[in-house]
């Protein structure tokens, strides 16, 4: 994340993201507060201050001086929101409001705050609390400061402004951040963040004071709140019909599977979705009418509460909601991110219209789609004016050379990594001007996207039965394969997770001419899918890899490749191992089963400063054995257990030949490398020289007919000691393709009797806190931290639940 800011000069932040207000505009040159003196006169000794007397005097001046004109400073740290609207409950010191909008009880109100303020006490020692270092020997002019409190001071100011981001429809999220006696401004997208060198509001008050009142003087819009998300009160005709739409309806379907004598009208709403969108309301969250593109119209949806909220500030900050459509009344489901942009990446709605073009099964139904108002992150940019390319030779270009928006038209649970902070450098034969975008910027460039579908679907994890976890998966396998096979412009996925293989109720005819209601699988999140060009025609279209961590492949995690088909089936099986171990029964306590979990799907090792596959799940891919401890071997239930033991063994193949491979591989490149460096050989021998045999003193050792043939084998066959089975180069070749894979888990659906009741509903304790140590997953919060090393103790002797007998 360090590397995700980018410095700025103070009046080159303040004239561009704060104007001045035009000449012409009378009314607000006579609004300008005129002083005399300066306000901060009483803080001429800010240094000496504790915090919380900082803080005090520097809300009493900004409020009674009127430095901020229609805004209002207030303390909110006493106490937190509510956890509907923030888990973690935090306090952040101080905001900006409206002055409407300030609160009077001392909490942070996040869904209001116009912009968080932040105090720190000055310290001169190594404790000193400011998070960024002025040095103007580095582009920008500002650095993360290499100390201690850094790591938390940094990350306390990250969370606030992700957390602004999650329950406000936002462009940007501006930030004030008070060190004694300086402060800096901040702006943060979802590229990074520019940061201004340190103000010192007692000197240079003149200036700060005017960056204050031009700040009053901006638009909401001005100050980063996203102009095409209206949001609603109580007194719109819009917040009316939300509450209406919520009430249950009788007509509503009931999505258990069965046997309906007849098939339900078209249109109906299942009765879930009703109530999904009822949960949405809550009172303490605002509600939106959103604008999505249609063509050359725009379409408007009611929201409130995120059904889903990716975590991360920095990546596309994916939420998901279950919508109201304004033109029909019904209800569908919007997806709100920011896309990678980059030339050659598509949009997913193009994308699932194309699927669907193609009659690729269980994938969404696009609705509407399209970019929001051209807005787009600004940090990229601000980074790339900071460290200029040297200038081209006229007449040539770059690929990266796009035009931009100009800044008057811009505005773990388990974690979803976006930004691992892994760099894969691009295939062999691009660089330089062949690629699309600036190759040595750590920062992404992304846009503002909404897509909406018909189906709202439920998550993987409401699956009721092992059974049915198997066929829901088994159903977005065989889309992928139909996606992978269009004639026209195969395509592969290359975000296989949890978190986009969803369930989705059906109706079918059945061949008794009644109808049936089943669950079926839905592969979503096509946005990073990509087409499977011929070989030597792939480029990079953005400069980090892509995927959900905790599901890629342990070859993808241990190597700089292109996706593959095994690598997008391999992603399937962890998808079902996750779930099998997460809720189903298994030979493990709960605290076992929360701490495999972490040592298998988020950690990760580190080579060479790159982030690596965890030793848990290389070992499982070397070994073909979920071991959990010593010598103890994870087990389910059958078949559950045989489907996994057989899916591990063809994974495990495919790993074992595919490393003899590269070991024959690298054996070539080193006879050829040794041949060309080899001397020339020596001349031959003269027939009258013999050379002359050292007398072995009697140390040979008698070998008798059956030991000079197995020697004689050995000598032999020693080159082929690691060469794979004929049974394992079967297996291998069962997980490059989707046909063998489907096939088995399709046999063990149709043909293999399951238990009726071996889902046991989430395993992982919620008291349990998993460590940061070596892991993807999200850090302990501050009121966690006690039970940290407790749960690594206890990570020594994983405790193994009795061995029940078979559900009934």
């Amino acid at each position: 994340m360090t590397t995700k800011c980018i410095g700025n000069d103070k009046v080159e932040f303040a004239d561009k993201y704060f104007p001045q207000p035009p000449a012409s505009d009378a009314s607000s040159t006579l609004s300008k507060p005129v002083f005399l003196a300066n306000p901060f006169a009483e803080l001429e000794n800010a240094n000496t201050l504790d915090d919380k007397t900082l803080q005090a005097k520097f809300i009493d001046i900004i409020n009674q001086q009127g430095l901020a004109p229609g805004l209002k400073m207030e303390s909110c740290e006493s106490r937190p929101d509510d956890t509907v609207v923030d888990q973690d409950r935090q306090k952040v010191d101080t905001a900006i409001w409206r002055e409407d909008l300030a609160p009077t009880d001392n909490k942070p109100h996040w869904v209001d705050q116009l912009i968080p303020v932040e105090f720190k006490a000055w310290k001169s020692d190594d404790s000193y609390q400011d998070p960024y270092h002025d040095d103007p020997n580095v582009p920008g002019g500002v650095v993360v400061r290499p100390s201690q409190l850094r790591t938390k001071n940094f990350g306390q100011i990250i969370s606030y402004a992700e957390l602004v981001f999650a329950v406000q429809h936002r462009i940007a999220v501006f930030m004030l951040v008070v060190v004694g006696r300086v402060c800096r401004f901040l702006r943060w997208d979802h590229s990074g963040a520019v940061v201004t060198q340190a103000i010192d509001y007692y000197e240079d008050w003149q200036f700060f004071c005017d960056v204050l009142w031009r700040v009053s003087l901006c638009s909401n819009e001005q100050l980063g709140v996203d102009p095409s998300a209206t949001r609603l009160s109580d007194v719109d005709k819009e917040f009316e019909v939300m509450d209406l739409a919520a009430v249950a309806n009788e007509d509503d379907l009931d999505h258990t599977e069965r046997e309906l004598d007849v098939a339900p009208e078209v249109p109906f709403t299942f009765a879930y979705v009703r109530e999904m969108f009822s949960k949405s309301l809550d009172t303490q969250w605002p509600r939106y009418k959103l604008e999505v593109p249609d063509g050359k119209t725009t379409r408007h949806f009611l929201v409130c509460k995120p059904v889903f909220c990716a975590k991360g500030l920095i990546g596309r900050g994916t939420r998901g909601y279950v919508a109201l459509d304004c033109t029909n009344g019904r209800f569908v489901w919007l997806k709100d991110a920011w896309r990678a942009d980059y030339l050659l990446l598509e949009k997913e709605g193009d994308i699932l219209a194309e699927l669907r073009e193609a009659k690729v099964p269980f994938v969404p139904t696009v609705v509407c789609h399209g970019d929001i108002r051209e807005q787009a992150t600004l940090t990229s940019q601000v980074w790339e004016d900071k460290h200029p390319l040297p200038g081209p030779t006229p007449g040539t270009s770059h690929a990266f050379d796009q035009p931009r928006a100009s800044s008057s038209s811009l505005k773990r649970k388990w974690t979803d990594v976006e930004d691992s902070g892994v760099h894969v450098p691009p295939p062999k034969g691009l660089s330089g001007t062949d690629l699309p975008y600036r190759e040595d910027c750590p920062l992404r460039l992304h846009r503002h996207y909404r897509l909406v579908v018909e189906e709202v679907a439920k998550p993987l994890c409401e699956f009721e039965t092992g059974e049915q976890l198997v066929s829901i998966i088994k159903d977005c396998i065989f889309a992928h394969y139909k996606a992978a096979t269009i004639p026209e412009k195969p395509r592969l996925h290359r975000d296989v997770s949890g978190g986009n293989v969803l369930i989705y109720p059906r109706i079918f005819k059945a061949t008794n001419g009644k109808f049936c209601l089943e669950w079926t699988g839905l592969l979503a999140d096509w946005e990073m899918s990509k087409p499977i060009l011929p070989d030597g025609k792939r480029g990079p279209r953005q400069p980090e890899r892509v995927g959900t961590w905790q599901y890629m492949s342990v070859a993808l995690l241990s190597r700089d490749k292109n996706v593959e088909i095994s690598d997008e089936l391999e992603a399937f099986f962890y998808v079902l191992l996750y779930h099998a171990i997460r809720y189903l029964w298994s030979n493990l306590s709960d605290d076992t089963v929360a701490i495999y979990l972490d040592e298998f799907f988020d950690r990760y090792s580190r080579v060479d400063q790159t982030y690596c596959c965890g030793a848990t799940k290389l070992g499982a891919m070397q070994t073909g054995k979920l071991t959990v401890a010593g010598d103890l071997e994870l087990i389910f239930y059958k078949p559950m257990d045989d489907l996994v033991v057989t899916l591990l063994r063809w994974f495990q193949a495919k790993y074992t030949v595919s490393r003899h491979s590269r070991q024959l591989e690298d054996e070539e490149r080193q006879q050829k490398l040794a041949q060309a460096q080899m001397p020339p050989p020596p001349p031959p021998l003269d027939n009258a020289a013999s050379p002359t045999v050292p007398e072995d003193f009697g140390l040979s050792i008698e070998l008798d007919d059956e030991e000079k043939r197995l020697f004689a084998d050995a000598i032999k066959n020693f080159r082929r000691a690691n060469e794979p089975t004929k049974q394992e180069q079967d297996d291998a070749k069962r997980v490059q393709k989707h046909v063998f894979v489907y096939r088995l888990l399709d046999r063990f659906v149709r043909k293999t009797q399951w238990p009726a009741k071996d889902k046991m509903g989430d395993r992982i304790p919620k008291t349990w806190v998993r460590s940061s140590l070596g892991s993807t997953a999200l850090l302990a919060t501050r009121s966690a931290t006690s039970n940290k090393k407790a749960r690594i103790a206890h990570s020594d002797g994983c405790l193994t639940a009795p061995l029940p007998g078979l559900p009934q």
